[in-house]
This record gives structure tokens, sequence and C-alpha cells, in this order.
């Protein structure tokens, strides 16, 4: 890293903790329109990567820029100068915590960490018994592996779990309505598709779910970071987000929102000594869950990620999501013209309004993999789905890139 930063230096020197978060001063960061390419190009400075290779891969892993770096290294610098701050380091996550729920439109203390969205919804779904007695989850099949499975885990307890069809890669509300009923608990589905990049407008379905009486969870890694969401206004009961993706984060951290009036009520048995409402307190013979969404929360946080977390949803925050839907619905029609003129089938909603960042296309059998790696020779990251190519871009992409991208997919798959 070369060495420690001038504010540890000190700190080494006092043996003390700081008695102020690390801030990053944002005069410096480029202010103006993303429909200004000399502002676009002035933020992909900040990403060090973009120097070298197309990146639009996102949709598995953002790059890293200077910004997220240097928080992972203040965090670094804190543990070898200091050797142990916690409360500085716990502060960290906090503040992660109040930075997603500015995201989302949520209060701080209705937010919860957990380190992926799997075992998000495992511990929403060890909660579920408090709403009653329903026992049927709706889900979709076209939901991400590791959160499809934690419903199905849970069939051991009494829960069956029904699924919508996806039809040609979408999702419609009169196929939701003939699976919601009385005996449903939860409707689980994602904002953003994975695989075909369809977003689900969640309004109306919302709204469905609740009039039968079913609580409502939302897989939002593939919108967050890209588009608005404002979590009140939809009405969802919880919503949750990993941050390695579109929010420009490293893996190992992810955040949980529950709807307040639902907090209390919430008695998981995935639970660990960060849900109770003082951990320090060290008790083995009771549960005293807090009194926030943290009581979703299990075993000790990942302090690093959430250095990185608040680092990228910061600039997230900075460029305004609204800002970045705009740009991201540029990129998706180039990546929908180019791809059709070259004669590539795209799996994904020809109505930009109607997908997230992911442009999905259909590759011959058993080529996707060669061709993602012939794409990384020449110098393109991208990222397959089952015999899906992914190409997922960044506020930070240009239109030039997706054509770049186009034309080499034809390319390589014309055998050029």
């Amino acid at each position: 890293m070369g060495g420690l930063t001038a504010m540890n230096r000190e700190r080494a020197g006092a043996g003390a903790p700081p008695h102020a978060p690390w801030e990053w001063n944002a005069s410096e960061w480029p202010s103006g329109s993303l429909t200004d390419e000399r502002v676009v190009e002035e933020w992909r400075r900040e990403f060090p990567l973009l120097e070298r290779v197309i990146h639009v891969g996102i949709c598995s892993q953002g790059p890293q820029s200077r910004w997220v770096r240097q928080s992972v290294e203040h965090y670094l610098d804190s543990w070898v100068a200091v050797g142990m701050d916690w409360d500085y380091w716990l502060g960290e996550v906090g503040r992660a915590k109040a930075e997603f729920a500015k995201l989302v439109g949520a209060e701080p203390d209705e937010v919860a960490v957990s380190t992926s969205l799997s075992a998000a919804a495992a511990s929403v779904a060890s909660a579920l018994e408090a709403f009653g007695s329903r026992r049927k989850i709706v889900t979709t099949t076209a939901e991400f592996t590791g959160v499809a499975q934690a419903w199905l885990g849970h069939r051991k307890y009494g829960y069956t779990v029904e699924h919508v069809p996806a039809r040609a890669g979408e999702l419609h509300l009169e196929d939701f309505d003939r699976h919601i009923d009385d005996k449903t608990i939860l409707t689980a589905v994602s904002h953003v598709y994975h695989s075909s990049g369809f977003k689900l407008d969640l309004a109306p379905l919302v709204k469905l779910a609740h009039e039968r009486g079913s609580l409502v969870m939302v897989d939002a890694y593939q919108s967050a970071g890209t588009m608005p969401i404002d979590v009140k206004a939809l009405g969802v009961d919880f919503l949750a987000s990993g941050t390695l993706k579109f929010l420009l984060g490293m893996p190992g951290m992810a955040f949980i929102y529950v709807a307040r009036e639902l907090i209390p009520r919430l008695d998981p048995a995935v639970v660990g000594w960060f849900g109770q409402e003082d951990p320090f307190e060290c008790f083995v013979d009771r549960l005293d869950y807090a009194r926030g969404a943290r009581r979703l929360e299990t075993g000790t946080p990942p302090v690093m990620a959430a250095f990185a977390a608040r680092a990228g949803m910061q600039i997230i925050n900075h460029v305004g999501p609204a800002a970045i839907a705009k740009r991201i619905e540029l990129l998706s029609r180039v990546a929908t013209e180019e791809a059709r003129r070259h004669g590539l089938k795209v799996a994904s909603p020809a109505d930009v309004r109607k997908k997230g960042s992911i442009t999905a296309i259909e590759v011959p059998e058993g080529g996707v993999h060669g061709l993602v790696t012939e794409l990384r020779r020449r110098g393109i990251i991208t990222f397959p789905c089952g015999r899906y190519l992914r190409v997922a871009p960044h506020f930070f992409t240009r239109p030039e890139d997706i054509e770049r991208v186009m034309w080499e997919v034809a390319s390589i798959l014309g055998g050029r």
C-alpha cells in the first residue's frame, strides 16, 4: 500500500482511535450531467481498470474505484496502527447502513447487515412464523439460485414453495394472481432479474400481495445503484441487496431493509450476538432481540467490506440514481440496437423501460464460456448466465464501449 496514511501515522504514535469517520471531499469529485461525455470521462479516471479494459460484467462484480481502495486501506492502516479499533470499525458499519438507508429511502434503524443476500433471505425466512399460520412462499422460476434455495431449505419446517413461471424471461401479474392466495405468507421476487435483465413492475405486485395478506420481499441486487428505489413509496416489507455489483463495493456485505411496523414482530431463529440489544452483555441463557432491524443480524459484521460498501454507495448517492437510470437507458438502447444490427439474439426486453442494466445475448449451446474467455483476451470483461452472455454497463460506460462489445461478440461467434 506504500505505507500508512498521514492520519494513521499520527494515530500510531498517539495509540488512540480517531474521533471522526474517514470522509471524502465531495468537491473533488466530478460534477455535472452524465449526458455530458466529458463528465463521464472524468468519472472514468476514478476507476483505474477502465484505462485497460472495457468492463461490462458489473452484474457480477463492479470495478474498483480509487475511493473504495483508499477506504479499505484506511481500515487496514487502522488495524496495523491501533491494533484493535472496534468502536471505530463498528461505527463504520453503522455509517454504511446509513448510506444504504439513504439510497433506498429508509431510516438507518430499519436496515440490518448480513454477509450475502442468501444469508439475508435465510434470516427473513426464519422469522416468518411470527406472522401467522400461513405456510406458502410464492417466488419465481427466474430467481437467483442462492436466494431461491433459502426458501426451499425452509420446507423442512412445514413451508411450501410455489414458483411463478417466467415466460420468455419476463414475469406477468396475472401469473402471480394465480399463485398468491390466503395461504401465502411471503411473495419473494427480484426487482431486476439476473439472467435476462427484466425489470419487474413492483407497485401492482405489492398491492396484489398485500390485498391477499402476503408479505413482500424484494431482491434488489441487480437494480440498486442503477435506478431510484423508494421502499416507502413501493410499500415493500423487506428489500435486500449486496454491494459488490452496481454499488461498487466488495464481496462479503449485504443489507436488509425491514418495514418499521414489522420489526417488533420479528423473532428470527437464524440469530447471533449482534442481533441482540446489547451484544456485549455476552449472556448465553436468553434472547434479547435488538429494537431495530439489527435483530436480523448474526455474528461479527464484515468490517473491511463495510468500509468498501460505504465508499461505493457514496459514489452512487453523489452521482444520483435518477441520473444513472437515464444513462443506463441510453446504454441499453445502444446495446439492443447494436446487438440486432449484428444479428445477435437478444433475450432481454426490447423496451428499455422494462429492463435494467443487463442485456442478455443468447449464445449457441456450450459456447458461452469460450466466448467470455475470448472476450477477456480481447480486453472485454463480461459474465455469463446459463446460455446467456450478459452485457451489464454502469454510468461510466461509454456508448462506443457497447458498440465495440457487440462487434467483438458477433466477430467471435462468426469465427473471426
